[in-house]
């Protein structure tokens, strides 16, 4: 990409931004939770129909997608993410949201609005570009089994797909910085039930009952040791549990206890070693227990990876575009997960991380944060990289 270019994306960019803003405030201060964006889908379309791309619905009015065609050549998908979380916003600021126990503490609104604002600049840039841009808002992204895999099957996701591109906001790295991660980053994950069913009893008779709490604490220690033991210290895996319920009174042993985990890697064979092994190690420990078992096991969303060829030519063109110290190349992967991981298994694929910590603060409150407040000016780097990315791969 020659210097004359990037400069160029740099004005329009910056030109843009207060127009980006304005919108992003609005969709900080109306949040709209998984598989509710009605309103949120309908502002999307009108902007997007007000800059001349074709826009439709999907998955009950709450995903869109914008199709802007300007010549034969390839097809670039660039994706965000539309819902908001269950949170009761505590920023004292003037485009607080307005619903109450809703919150974008993801910042979505950041996602969406870099997007619309990459639309605006290229929709006036077409005489750089030929090939076709898909925009595509994603509905559900924060409640499994996530809207990626449904927008999918509802056709949502172009089958001639060249390469897409998202990223995510991230308090880690200051404004005017993106971090790119080559290869493996955003684990999968599988979510898991456990239920232990005993025999209740009085506390002072413990022989007399088949102890549920007892069993379970020895699963959740065993439970342990597949990751320590079983999995290889080169493959990232995590099993953590989260939830455990169990009786109400001190002195009555219950008749049931209840715990609840998650388990993240990056290799599919590992995942699947996990949910044989989950099973195969409570059905063990309850039998030695004389208790009975019930156990769930649902994959969430596959793991994600970034097309290592594009992540080192968009490294290059983000440097040109940011400066080169601003593109920072992650050495580690995120053990949290994301469903842009279905997308990057339909075309290579890119998810990078945003910067939108001030650069003056060494610490801000992290993402799912009732005080989340990612810095508005990212937006320009945000909608940068978006049209980076679409140049960069149909450029003329």
């Amino acid at each position: 990409m020659t210097p004359s270019l990037t400069n160029i994306i740099r004005k329009e960019s910056e030109r843009v931004f207060p127009w980006a803003a304005k919108i992003r405030r609005e969709f900080h201060k109306h949040p709209e939770l998984s598989g509710q964006e009605h309103q949120t889908a309908a502002a999307i379309k009108a902007y997007l129909e007000s800059l001349d791309i074709k826009a439709k619905l999907y998955l009950n009015k709450t995903g869109v997608v914008g199709t802007l065609k300007n010549g034969p050549e390839k097809t670039v998908v660039l994706r965000a993410d539309t819902d908001a979380l269950p949170l009761q916003e505590e920023n004292d600021i003037s485009f607080r949201s307005v619903n109450k126990g809703i919150m974008h503490a993801c910042g979505h609104d950041i996602h969406m609005t870099s997007l619309l604002g990459a639309a605006k600049v290229l929709s006036t840039l077409k005489k750089h570009w030929s090939g076709t841009v898909v925009f595509l808002f994603q509905p559900h992204e924060e409640a499994e089994p996530g809207g990626a895999e449904r927008m999918i099957k509802a056709g949502a996701f172009p089958s001639n797909a060249h390469a897409v591109f998202g990223l995510h906001v991230s308090p880690q790295y200051s404004t005017g910085q993106i971090g790119i991660k080559p290869g493996d980053d955003y684990s999968g994950n599988l979510f898991f039930d456990v239920a232990v069913e005993g025999k209740g009893g009085h506390g002072a008779e413990p022989e007399k009952t088949v102890d549920p709490i007892v069993c379970a604490a020895a699963m959740i220690l065993e439970l342990q040791s597949i990751v320590s033991r079983e999995i290889p210290p080169y493959e990232p895996a995590v099993l953590s549990i989260g939830s455990i319920h169990a009786g109400a009174v001190r002195n009555i042993i219950p008749d049931k206890a209840v715990f609840k985990g998650t388990i993240r890697a990056f290799s599919d064979e590992v995942l699947d070693h996990f949910i044989h092994r989950v099973k195969d190690v409570t059905s063990q420990v309850a039998q030695a227990h004389r208790a009975n078992v019930s156990v769930s096991i649902n994959r969430v969303y596959p793991a994600g990876h970034n097309d290592e060829s594009l992540s080192e030519t968009m490294i290059q063109s983000f440097g040109k575009l940011l400066g080169t110290r601003k593109v920072i190349r992650a050495t580690k992967p995120v053990m949290v997960s994301e469903d842009f991981s279905y997308y990057q298994r339909k075309a290579p694929g890119l998810f990078a991380h945003l910067g939108v910590r001030p650069p003056k603060k060494k610490i801000i409150p992290g993402l799912h944060n009732a005080r989340f407040l990612p810095d508005e000016q990212s937006l320009s780097i945000g909608m940068a990289a978006h049209v980076c990315f679409t140049l960069e791969l149909l450029g003329r």
